[in-house]
Parts: C-alpha cells; sequence; structure tokens
C-alpha cells in the first residue's frame, strides 16, 4: 500500500509522511562545531536522536517529563522554537511516553551516503511515493521497505522528533510507527534553510549506492504490521 499523509501540527511546523507498505522521523541539537553549518548540525542531531529513541525507548520517554512544562493548554512550545497550536495538549505526549513504555529496543539506522542525496534532493519538491521510490533508484538501488519524513519550521533535533512521536492528532499515529519500524536500518538526512529550516529524512531496509552491487531491488514493497 503506498499512502501520503501530509500533517499540519501547527503554526509554521508541517509534517510529512509518505508510506511506501508502512511508514514513516528526531533529532538533539549538540554545539556547533567550528566551521560547520546550522543545517548540518540539524542533520547529525536527527540521526543522534533516532538512534537514542530506537536504543533505549523507555529511557527516552522518561526524559520527556520535563517536556509537560511546555504546554499551556492547548499551545506547545519547546525553548526556542515555534509555539504551536496542538489538539491534544499534554494529554498526547503523555500517550506517546506510555507507548514507548512498550516498545523493545531496536538496532541503531546506518547513515549511507546515496540516500542521503536522495534526502536533499526531495527538500524542494512536492513529494510523493511515486517521486520518492524515483529518486532512491537514481541513486542507488533500495530493499524492502522505504519512506520519508518532513518538517518544516522547527530547527531543534529533539523538538522534531517529539512532535513525530506524539504524532498530535493523528488516529493511527503513522509518524510514531515509523520511527520505530524494525524493518528501517538506513537513513539519510539532509536540512536546508529556504528560508525556514526544512529537512527530510529517507528510511529504507536497505540502500546501495550505484556504484555499490545491489542484494535486491523489489519492485514495490507490501505493507509490514506495526511494531
Amino acid at each position: 500500500m503506498v499512502k501520503d499523509s501530509p500533517i499540519v501540527v501547527a503554526g509554521l511546523l508541517r509534517l510529512y509522511c509518505i508510506k511506501i507498505g508502512i511508514l514513516t522521523v528526531f533529532v538533539s541539537a549538540p554545539v556547533l562545531a567550528q566551521g560547520v553549518t546550522p543545517e548540518v548540525n540539524l542533520a547529525r542531531g536527527i540521526l543522534t536522536e533516532l538512534n537514542l529513541l530506537r536504543q533505549n525507548p523507555r529511557r527516552y520517554g522518561a526524559q520527556l517529563n520535563a517536556w509537560t512544562s511546555y504546554y499551556q493548554g492547548k499551545r506547545w512550545q519547546p525553548p526556542g522554537q515555534p509555539s504551536q497550536r496542538t489538539r491534544e495538549g499534554v494529554k498526547g505526549l503523555r500517550e506517546a511516553q506510555a507507548w514507548l513504555n512498550q516498545v523493545q529496543p531496536l538496532g541503531i539506522l546506518r547513515r549511507v551516503g546515496g540516500i542521503d542525496q536522495v534526502a536533499l534532493r526531495l527538500i524542494p519538491q512536492k513529494i510523493t511515493a511515486t517521486q520518492l521510490a524515483v529518486e532512491l533508484n537514481t541513486q542507488g538501488h533500495w530493499e524492502g521497505h522505504a519512506s520519508f519524513c518532513r518538517s518544516q519550521g522547527f530547527t531543534h533535533a529533539r523538538s522534531i522528533v517529539v512532535s513525530w512521536l506524539i504524532d498530535d492528532g493523528q488516529k493511527h499515529r503513522p509518524n510514531r510507527v515509523n520511527l520505530l519500524n524494525p524493518l528501517f536500518r538506513v537513513v539519510g538526512v539532509a536540512c536546508v534553510p529556504q528560508p525556514q529550516m526544512v529537512c527530510v529524512v529517507t528510511f529504507a531496509g536497505g540502500y546501495h549506492a550505484k556504484s555499490a552491487t545491489p542484494r535486491a531491488n523489489p519492485p514495490r514493497p507490501s505493507s509490514p504490521q506495526p511494531p
């Protein structure tokens, strides 16, 4: 099943998930290294947050207790980020924490250069499932299932990841499911200020740049069950 799911969380932040099979994003912003641009640092932070989440979901959820103070009624504003109007308020955060307590640890995601280029090329596009598959095949050969997440407006990695985890107002929490999808093993991350910061993360079961020898390239993945 292929499914496009644009999600407007609130205000300036827009999150987009496309599903190929099952799908969909995350991050903490470390101190900028000398000579490293904010967008490069943010992309690195997203990968860091993703793997922190996957390696120990229960601990990650516990670290979000302090985030309840960022809510004022239905308004949510992490430090240094734009204020967002949510549908669920702090109940969404609490529900996400309870869900993380039930999730088993997963392996880390490995960043791959070819799929990084896919993420970068998708930033200025109106992304569809078909376009994602085209870009993946243009840069290399992908395996299993694939998806992407897109954020706009937030500049802090953990804020982006937490908003996907909460998946405010989304009945089946597609973003949350994708962040902890055991079928994803490789990832590409790219961020560009336009002028708001836009980040795209691409996920796949495997990926081989065109210079590498692929093991498989299924034409269309099936729909796995949520973890």
